[in-house]
Parts: C-alpha cells; sequence; structure tokens
C-alpha cells in the first residue's frame, strides 16, 4: 500500500510539463503510441520510486511474525487473521521487489519464498479459522521453520527464527475485546 501511494506521489509530481508533453505527443499520434509512452513512464516511475532494502523488509517481517505469535497465545483471533494477512503482504512485498535478489542466485527469491512459506501460512489460515491454540502453535513453528530454511538456503545460518518470548512492541493489546454489551430498547442506562 506505502508503495502505491508513493507512486501516485511521484506519478502526480511527474504529471508537470516534461511528462505532459510526451503524453500529449504520444496522444496526437494515436492511441497505441499513447499506451506505449504510458508504459515507459510507468517503468521509470517504478525505478525512481522508493524501494526498502531487504534487511529493512525482514525487521517488518519480524514485527508482524510476532504479533501473530502473541494474538494466537492470546486466541484473539481477528488480530490474528490480520497479523497473518499483514505478514503475506509483507512477504508479496520482499517478492516484488527483490525477486532476482543476488544472496539466492542462481535461484531466485521470488520462487524461492514463495515455495517455502505457502504451506506453513495456509496451515496457520486454517488453525486461525478454527481457533484452534494446539494447531496454530504447530503451523507457527511450521512458518519460523521455513523461515530458517529459506535463511539457511541463502547462506545465513545464523539467522534462526523462534517463538518470540516478550514482545518488540508492547503497546498492542493481544487480548481480544471485550463484547460490548448490547443496550436493551427502552432502558435509560
Amino acid at each position: 500500500m506505502h508503495r502505491k501511494l508513493v507512486l501516485a506521489a511521484v506519478c502526480a509530481l511527474a504529471g508537470g510539463t516534461a511528462m505532459f508533453g510526451v503524453r500529449a505527443a504520444a496522444a496526437a499520434s494515436g492511441p497505441h503510441d499513447e499506451i506505449a509512452a504510458l508504459k515507459k513512464e510507468i517503468a521509470e516511475l517504478k525505478k525512481s520510486a522508493y524501494h526498502p532494502e531487504l534487511g529493512e523488509q525482514m525487521l517488518t517481517l519480524q514485527v508482524r511474525h510476532a504479533r501473530l505469535w502473541f494474538a494466537g497465545e492470546a486466541g484473539n483471533w481477528l488480530l490474528a487473521a490480520f497479523e497473518l494477512q499483514e505478514l503475506k503482504e509483507a512477504f508479496d512485498a520482499v517478492v516484488e521487489q527483490n525477486p532476482d535478489h543476488a544472496t539466492f542466485q542462481p535461484q531466485r527469491l521470488a520462487d524461492v519464498l514463495p515455495a517455502m512459506t505457502k504451506t506453513p501460512v495456509t496451515a496457520l489460515r486454517d488453525a486461525i479459522d478454527h481457533g484452534d491454540k494446539h494447531e496454530f502453535e504447530h503451523a507457527f513453528d511450521e512458518l519460523s521453520a521455513a523461515c530458517t530454511a529459506c535463511h539457511r538456503a541463502a547462506g545465513n545460518d545464523f539467522l534462526v527464527i523462534q517463538r518470540p518470548t516478550t514482545p518488540l512492541l508492547d503497546n498492542l493489546r493481544v487480548a481480544p475485546a471485550a463484547p460490548a454489551k448490547a443496550e436493551r430498547p427502552g432502558s435509560k442506562d
């Protein structure tokens, strides 16, 4: 989402006279030329857009991974589902922004990471949907093992992922919210 906002802002700024001139000239020559010019413009904007480096993205994954754990341990399945989706989006961003990262050559990060995380992410989704703490813990450990295996494949054996023992950030309440009291019709409370 952040990337899309940055891209939109860059597009708005790039909409000045230089880009307008390119688009206007392409529009005057025909729709195919206009489409080609727009594709070229998008490609240039993507090159100039900010992309966090892989280590920064891994820190985001680490925070999401830990929050997922504490939400599941608290039995807050709504928060766990949210954190799992955020974790999945963070995995997708890593793949999108680093598909050919040099660490995995001759393999591609875009091939390695999804192959290693798809099964445990699906198992976590099922455990959350079932509200099953034991199933959740097992699936979480499988995801942690998959992350460690990915690090090992990248030659980073020292990066071992495990269950967190203390929250990295403790300002998110993980206990499920108490249900709101339903007001009875006609009551003055």
